[in-house]
């Protein structure tokens, strides 16, 4: 059959789910990092664009489109919509589906990554899967095989040795230095070498494999640490058993990219390294300090803020069955701990580590304030780090006391009585001054923001806003008052974090009325393409008056508007939005970003250009990005 046009709707769906995650019009952040999200029944615009076996080759152009764009935020999205093509397409599609596939997958996460999903859903290892596996390892330069390879041998219950058989994979007879690769994979670097006997234009491959080799049977870190730097081993390289290794670390670090760094802070210090006059604090602080080092990535402030966050708690937020695991190893740590009351700090009572407790060896320890400064000053380093869109935006901010103190709606704060103060709990197990801990009160005297709980939503609202402000030439902050909204002067490179907390709590606040920036701008006849409007939470609504509340559903959400007899006025803010596209901006579009709770609906699905945000995490500002530059459309 032909293949027909793909439907817009279908085609907005798809590519909200490549980005976001979601068919909806909705980022959650944290919701859907497992592979558990993501099953059949999931993407259902591909379910409809290949009814009735047409041959819509275009869902897989999309796809491969918006790999190259680069706007996604998670490679998950691109395997699996890649390998619902190859589940419910036809021949046709299938074919396609393998060519892209052959480009997308470069890395060897995202091949095995790719192939995860083919196995769960069960598509056949048929001749077009065998072909494209195959081209995976024929295609690639055969030393840059051999990194990659000894680098990550498998990933997602996928091995390279499984791929191999799999797929029957053929080298060319002329070949002989990617058929070392690929012995090597199956065999073993003896057996290989046996087997092409000293062949020429193997030896350069199978010295370096030697050296993998000696660096994973390596006992000594020192010798392991000369190894890895001598080479530029990665992370990746280092055996298990060297990974709590400070030596190691120490040599490897230099090979992280910043983001990866940043992910790996907490790691270092739980391990108990990142004392104050290590060198590995030293390492960690030079790189977070290099400029050149800075430049080559694209790591945004709030990415920088939520870690420093995590480092400052020594944690970052866990879910709950990890929550659980966490409170059984700091169960059993206590046994070998006593608690020193005059630090209020726990210390080890033995000098011998379990193999069990080395990982946790610094994890009681304060966080490292040179590293906390340096983060601090990373900050300020990373506005510019990535390129503006040259949008016009209008960002609006619940800047009240509850956005940072958490209290639900700025009434006063409720003491509990005397008699029900609950008894202070002991840890057990801790020995010596163990029963004079406090433990953390349960209330929540900050506000918590959703899926990192150790950032106020307050704080979050404000760096993002000055990222956009210092990389926008196009772009102006404003305030919810109880008239509706103020235009806040924010000096745009001399202005820090706190410079910007006093100005904008110091203005004059109000209550949230979310299509308030819209009307003012209309109004003003202020010309915008994008308003963000940031609050904690929208059933903020609720605190106007009755009269007030016109065409907003149960929380907050989209609603009809008004009956006609009852005169009140429509504060929906897709409604409002619409009217300022008839008469100023033909494709404004609007963000709703609720930072402390999932009770968001703005739209009901059927509004184009209208985006909520549940929550914060470090890919927000790119889902920002790419919807203003109209990567959904």
């Amino acid at each position: 059959m032909e293949s027909a046009a793909l439907d817009p709707k279908l085609r907005n769906r798809l590519t909200r789910f490549l980005h976001l995650g979601n068919e909806v019009p909705k980022y959650y952040p944290g919701c859907w990092t497992s592979h558990k999200y993501f099953e059949v029944d999931k993407l259902q615009a591909i379910n409809e664009a290949f009814e009735n076996g047409t041959d819509n080759v275009e869902v897989v152009n999309i796809i491969l489109q918006a790999y190259k764009d680069g706007w996604y935020t998670r490679f998950e999205t691109i395997a699996f919509a890649l390998t619902k093509c190859l589940l419910l397409g036809t021949p046709v599609v299938k074919e396609a589906t393998y060519k892209a596939a052959a480009e997308i997958c470069n890395t060897p996460e995202q091949m095995m990554l790719f192939n995860k999903f083919t196995r769960l859903f069960q598509t056949g290892n048929g001749r077009g899967w065998c072909k494209n596996v195959r081209e995976w390892y024929t295609k690639k330069d055969p030393m840059d095989l051999a990194k990659e390879m000894t680098r990550v041998r498998s990933r997602h219950g996928r091995s390279h040795k499984t791929l191999l058989r799999k797929s029957h994979v053929k080298i060319a007879e002329n070949d002989h230095a990617r058929d070392a690769v690929i012995k090597y994979a199956l065999f073993g670097l003896k057996r290989a070498k046996q087997l092409l006997d000293n062949t020429d234009g193997t030896q350069e491959i199978f010295d370096y494999i030697q050296k993998v080799e000696d660096l994973r049977h390596c006992e000594d870190p020192v010798a392991a640490a000369t190894m890895a730097e001598d080479n530029g081993f990665t992370i990746d390289h280092v055996p298990g058993h060297l990974l709590t290794s400070q030596e190691v670390w120490n040599a490897v670090l230099s090979q992280f990219s910043l983001e990866d760094l940043l992910s790996n802070i907490q790691r270092i210090h739980n391990m108990g390294f990142l004392t104050s006059d290590s060198t590995t604090t030293a390492i960690l602080i030079s790189l977070l300090s290099n400029d050149d080092y800075i430049k080559k990535s694209k790591v945004t402030p709030i990415a920088v803020y939520i870690t420093l966050c995590n480092y400052q708690k020594k944690t970052r937020p866990l879910k709950h069955e990890k929550a659980k695991v966490a409170l059984e190893k700091q169960q059993r740590r206590r046994t070998r701990q006593i608690f020193d009351s005059k630090t209020g700090l726990w210390e080890w009572t033995v000098t011998r580590r379990h193999p069990k407790e080395v990982k946790h060896w610094g994890i009681d320890q304060p966080p490292n304030q040179a590293v906390v400064g340096a983060l601090h000053k990373l900050i300020d380093h990373t506005w510019l780090l990535t390129p503006p869109t040259n949008v016009r935006y209008l960002i609006t901010l619940d800047m009240r006391h509850h956005m940072f103190k958490g209290r639900h709606f700025c009434k006063n704060f409720a003491l509990p009585r005397k008699g029900k103060k609950t008894a202070t709990k002991t840890t057990p197990g801790g020995g010596g001054d163990a029963d004079t801990e406090k433990q953390e009160s349960k209330r929540h005297l900050l506000a918590e923001c959703f899926y990192n709980k150790h950032v106020t939503p307050g704080h979050a609202a404000i760096i993002l806003a000055l990222q956009l402000l210092k990389r926008e030439q196009n772009a102006k902050l404003a305030v919810f008052t109880e008239t509706g909204v103020e235009l806040v002067t924010i000096e745009r490179n001399f202005s820090s974090i706190s410079e910007a907390e006093f100005i904008l709590r110091k203005a004059n606040l109000g209550r949230v009325q979310l299509d308030a920036p819209i009307e003012w701008a209309q109004k003003n006849n202020q010309m915008f393409d994008v308003f963000i409007n940031m609050v904690d939470r929208t059933t903020r609504y609720m605190e106007l008056e009755l009269n007030a509340r016109g065409g907003r559903g149960p929380g907050g959400r989209y609603g009809p508007p008004p009956a006609p007899g009852k005169e009140l006025p429509d504060h929906c803010p897709v409604r409002a939005l619409q009217r300022y596209r008839r008469t100023n901006v033909g494709n404004a579009k609007l963000i709703v970003m609720s930072l402390a709770s999932h009770r968001v609906a703005t739209t009901d699905g059927s509004h184009e250009g209208v985006l909520d945000i549940v929550g914060i995490d470090e890919h927000v500002p790119k889902v920002i990005d790419a919807f203003a530059l109209g990567q959904f459309e």
